[in-house]
Parts: structure tokens; sequence; C-alpha cells
């Protein structure tokens, strides 16, 4: 069995990356691309929908017309009435989604011709070869391309017939849906596709002046178009994602309509008009974004195909083509979401993570709608979302898993500590070592600490003659006073000798040797002032003469571990350091000090405690050569037992 489960980081950090690889994987697959595709229809809808074009005047030979008309297909004559009259108005580009592929009657044809030749700004469609289906070309009566190679172009100038022809190919995604359009249709030669000739012959009749108005590639990763830049929905076919979707994108005129001339010619003046058809007969609607919702009838919406190059067509007049955010991003994004949620998973109270994970999935898809409305940048935000209910259950796993089958092992180990260390460590000490329990050894170990002793000045004289219970009622109360000044430097009470007091710092933990010293010398202040105040409260029939105390301090190498019987142990320390911190402690007397350090634990605390002052090297009993001790606070005078002091000044 592991003795430790992974840290919580690593778990994250392995969980968020093959979450990310299975979700790699998973894109490959249709279903995933089929829900993917419906997580970008629900940014389309709920994003709100684009203004109507004001520009753009869709004339259609919609289902009145076909009733009107009663026959099918609509007889090629209507079409060159409906060309004929809107010419009239001085449009400044029409396009004619129908094809003209396919001869019909003389006169029909002739009619035709002369529309077109008469309108002179006509672009007729055309149709590069997909899959197994040849090319669609006009027929020549009808437009004689200049470079009959290319799928999109000009008539031949002088010739009766349209002005241009361009390719109305619409890609479809794999689940049926149209939501991009062609920038370029593929021939034997790359050409440009209907919505974007169309774009810039309307561009150049209006606005003439107009500079970068003609699609020019940019990198491989996108075009540029009117100073807007069009990002590649694929690289290798170079379509892009329409951006400006509405239910009704265009001004919407029946043919029938034309055809008696009831329409003003300011609706077609100066204006975009793209002639379709968009009847049940013709078969010409797609499914789309907006097929998703409802609308206000309470039908799905089907976009007819003339109507979706109005979109495209408004998109790329508005610069509003949505790019995607790069794949490599896609996946740092996914890697560190799914990282952070993890994380939080296994830290956070299980009953916490559902609603943890419910937050991270709404923050991400108000990310992508905010990306995706305010930006046009599209961020695939399925995966993440799928990745993020699949890392929940992995952090509670991992948290029932530490809490479950690690049980056993941690308790027992801490038991064996706890029951160690409870016969002498007061409860917080022993808290403190359980989680630092991986610094600790009950081994003995040799450490760097800081010793502190301290004893009652003429302790002897002061009880003598005095009833036990009074004696120890008092000296109680003078521990536990001096035992909160202790606890609140952190010092390790290692045992009460009598009257005295060792205390430790560094083991069995450390902060490091100048924290531990300067620990100890603040313990030893605090000490002082706390004597100082018991001795303020004593009252006029208080058996005891005021109280005073010596405390010696010293920092060097020592032993520490457990001593004693199997019955009785003691964590305690042994070395020379310990005999020179007691011994440091009786110099009190004799120089008439309250503190005495050695001059290690000096040269560790100068530069906080400036008042420290040297005592000059003095002869120490049990030590062969003479010892260097300092002071802290004012100098006293020699015969001057206690004194009021100033505390110390301490640099923080």
């Amino acid at each position: 069995m592991l003795k430790r489960l992974p840290d919580r980081i690593i778990v994250a950090a392995f969980v968020a990356f093959a979450l990310t690889s299975s979700l790699i994987m998973l894109s490959n697959w249709t279903p995933f691309n089929d829900l993917n595709h419906w997580t970008y229809d629900m940014l389309v809808n709920l994003g709100g929908y684009a203004p109507k074009a004001k520009n753009i005047v869709f004339v259609d030979f919609d289902n009145r017309t076909f009733a009107k008309i009663d026959k099918y297909p609509i007889p090629r004559s209507d079409i060159a009435q409906v060309i004929e009259n809107i010419s009239q108005a001085k449009p400044a580009v029409i396009g004619v989604d129908i094809f003209l592929s396919e001869p019909r009657s003389k006169d029909s044809d002739a009619a035709m011709q002369k529309a077109l030749t008469d309108a002179g700004n006509v672009v007729i469609a055309a149709q590069s070869g997909t899959g197994q289906l040849p090319p669609v070309m006009p027929l020549t009566m009808f437009c004689q391309p200049e470079n009959p190679d290319y799928i999109t172009g000009y008539c031949k100038q002088g010739t009766p017939g349209a002005f241009a022809y361009a390719a109305i190919n619409m890609p479809i995604d794999s689940d049926g849906f149209v939501r991009q359009a062609e920038l370029f249709a593929w021939g034997k030669k790359p050409a440009e596709s209907f919505p974007v000739f169309m774009a810039e012959e309307y561009l150049a009749q209006v606005d003439p002046s107009c500079k970068n108005c003609m699609l020019q590639p940019l990198n491989k990763y996108a075009a540029e178009f009117r100073g807007h830049k069009v990002p590649y929905a694929n690289l290798q076919t170079r379509t892009f994602r329409i951006g400006d979707w509405n239910p009704r994108p265009t001004e919407h005129v029946s043919a029938w309509d034309v055809l008696q001339n009831k329409l003003p010619a300011s609706t077609f003046a100066n204006k975009l008009i793209l002639i379709g058809q968009s009847s049940d007969a013709a078969r010409d609607q797609h499914f789309t974004p907006l097929f998703r919702v409802r609308g206000p009838d309470g039908k799905r919406e089907r976009i007819a195909g003339t109507e979706l190059h109005g979109e495209a067509i408004e998109t790329l007049l508005n610069g509003d083509a949505i790019g995607a955010v790069p794949k490599w991003a896609q996946r740092v994004i996914t890697v560190l979401l799914l990282g952070l949620a993890t994380w939080l998973f296994t830290t956070t109270r299980i009953r916490y993570s559902p609603l943890i994970a419910i937050g991270f999935m709404l923050c991400l898809y108000l990310v992508a709608q905010l990306l995706f409305t305010e930006f046009h940048l599209w961020l695939p935000w399925l995966a993440p979302e799928i990745g993020l209910a699949a890392s929940l259950p992995c952090g509670i796993g991992w948290q029932y898993l530490k809490a479950n089958v690690l049980r056993s092992e941690t308790e027992k180990s801490r038991e064996q500590l706890m029951d160690l260390f409870s016969r002498y460590v007061d409860p917080e000490v022993a808290r403190t070592i359980w989680l630092r329990r991986d610094e600790v050894s009950l081994q003995g170990d040799e450490h760097v600490a800081t010793v502190l002793f301290s004893d009652i000045r003429n302790f002897t004289a002061m009880t003598a003659g005095k009833p036990s219970q009074q004696v120890l009622s008092w000296l109680n109360h003078y521990l536990t006073a001096m035992d909160d000044v202790i606890r609140e430097y952190n010092g390790f009470l290692n045992k009460f000798i009598g009257d005295g007091i060792m205390v430790i710092y560094g083991v069995p933990l450390s902060n490091g040797e100048e924290h531990d010293a300067c620990q100890a010398v603040s313990t030893a202040l605090a000490m002082l002032e706390r004597v100082k105040q018991l001795n303020a409260a004593r009252t006029p029939d208080d058996p005891f003469t005021d109280l005073h105390i010596g405390v010696g301090i010293h920092t060097g190498m020592l032993t520490c571990g457990s001593v004693g019987s199997k019955s009785r142990l003691e964590y305690s320390v042994i070395g020379e350091t310990v005999n020179l911190a007691s011994r440091l402690e009786s110099l009190n007397k004799e120089f008439h000090t309250e503190i005495i350090m050695s001059e290690s634990t000096y040269k560790l605390v100068k530069d906080r405690f400036r008042d420290g002052y040297s005592l000059g090297a003095t002869p120490v009993r049990g030590f062969g050569d003479q010892v260097n001790i300092y002071s802290i606070g004012p100098k006293v005078n020699q015969g001057d037992t206690a004194q009021e002091k100033k505390t110390p000044e301490v640099v923080v």
C-alpha cells in the first residue's frame, strides 16, 4: 500500500492531461462533432441576431409568386421581366441565384439575353464541380467568359448577356447545416465566390474611392477585405464563418410585386439586389444555426440559399466573420481549466464540489458567449464542459481514496506519534509536530538550537518559613505566567526544574537559527516584563517580596531525542549547549544582570536587538576556556541587583 497519495497538484495535472488527451481523440468522432456544431448554434441564437441588412434586397420567387404564375420551373421570360423592372431603378449590382445553364424556349431565352444586356450590371450563377458532379456554367448566349478556365469572372465586353458570372457553391457541414460561405470557388483555377464577387462589385459602384475593397489573402490563416480580417474556417478550402445571422437578413420583396410594378424605385436604387427562389417547389431551403430555435409562428427557420448569400455578403461588408481560438490555445485553456477544477475538487468538501463544477461550466459558457458576441471569436466549449463533468468524479474519487484506503495507515502513524508525545509535550506542540511530522525524528539527532534557562533570584530566602501549600500556589501562579509567555513565542517548554524553567528553540522543529535565537531573546524580555506586571499586582499583605529572575541563553549544537524507560519517556536535549545555557543563567548573580547570552546567540540577534552589549570574557564552571558573554538593555552598575529598565530597542 502506498504510504502517501500523490500531492493534489500532481493529481490535478495528471487528470487534466489525461482528460485533455481523451477529448482530443473524442473530437474525431462524428457524434461529438455534431454536438460541437450544436453548441456553436447555441452561441449564435443566444447572442442576439444582427440587424437586417439595409442595402441588400432579396427579390424572391416565393410561394405567392409561384401560385400566381402557376408554372414550374418559373418561365425564364418572367425572370427576365423582373430583371428589367429592377434595372430601371438603377441598382448598384444585381445577382441572379438561378442557373441559366440549359436552353428554354427561343422567345424566353431571347428575352433573358435582352434583359441581361440592357441591365449591364447583372452577375449570373455558376457552380464549381463538387465530388463527382461537373461544374455548371451559364449558356454562352447569356455570358461568354473572358477566361473559361475560371468558375467566376467577367463576361466578354461587347457581347450580349450578363456583366459577370460567379460560383454560388455553399459549403455544408457534416450535420447538414450551413454555417460557412466560400471565399474562393475551386475549378481549374481558384476564383472568387459569389458573395465575395458581389460585395466587391457593390463597393465599386457605391464607393469607387474605397481602399482595400478587393479580397486579399493575408496569410495562411486569414484573408483581408475592406480593412477587416476574414479568418479561414478551413485552411484547405479557405471558407469563412458567417457572422451576421438573422432570420430575415435582408429586405424581402416578392417577385410578384416586382412583376406588377407595385414597388417604388427607391426600393432598389443604388442597392445590391439578389434574385432567387424560396418556394417549396424550388427546394432551395437550408438548415442553419437559426433552425435550432422556433420563430414567432412556432416553426423552425429554414433559410433560402439566396438569403444565405445575402448573410455572407453582409458579413464581409461589416467585417463580422467569426474566427476561432487556435487549437493549441484551446488545449492550453482546457488543461489549465481542468487542472484548476480538479485541484479544487480534491481540496474542498465533497458536498461543495458539484456546485464548483456547475460554476465552472457556467463561467466557461459565459466566456465563450462573450467572445463570440463581442469579439466574433469562437471558443469551442463542448470539450472543456465534458472535461469538467469528468473531472468531478475524478476529484471526488481521489478524496474518497485518500479518506478510506489510507485512513488506517494514517491513523496508525498518528496514534504512535501522539501516544509518544502525549507523555511529555503539551497538546499544541504535539499538534504542530504531527502537522510537520516529515521534519521530526524521534531518534537521537544533532541540531543547532537555542536553549533558555530562567531561575528565580533568592528563591530559598523568599520561601523560607512559609507554608508549602502557599509556596506551591505562588510558584504555580508564576510558572503559569511564564508558560503563557513561552507559548506566545513558540518555545518548547521542555521542563520545570523547581523554580527554574528550561525552554528550547529549534527542536523538534526549527524556523532557522536566527529566527530561533530571536524568539528566545524575545521570550526573555517578555518574561521580565511579565515579572514586572506580577510585582505591580502584589497586594500590601502579600507574604512574598518582589520577584526577580535571571535568564541565560546559548545557541549551539545539541542532541535531542527520547530519554527514559519503556514506561516513562521524555523528549529532551543534552550536550554542552544545555550546560552552558544553565551556567550563563547563574552568572546573572555575579554580573548583577537579568539576561546573559553567549557570543553565538548575540551574533544571531544583534541586528535585531540594538541594546546588546558585551560583559567581556569570563571563566565558566565546567568549561576550560573563558567565554565571551553579553547582556541586553541598559547597563547596570555593580551592586544594583534590580532596577526599573526601559524595554530594549528591537529592530523588526
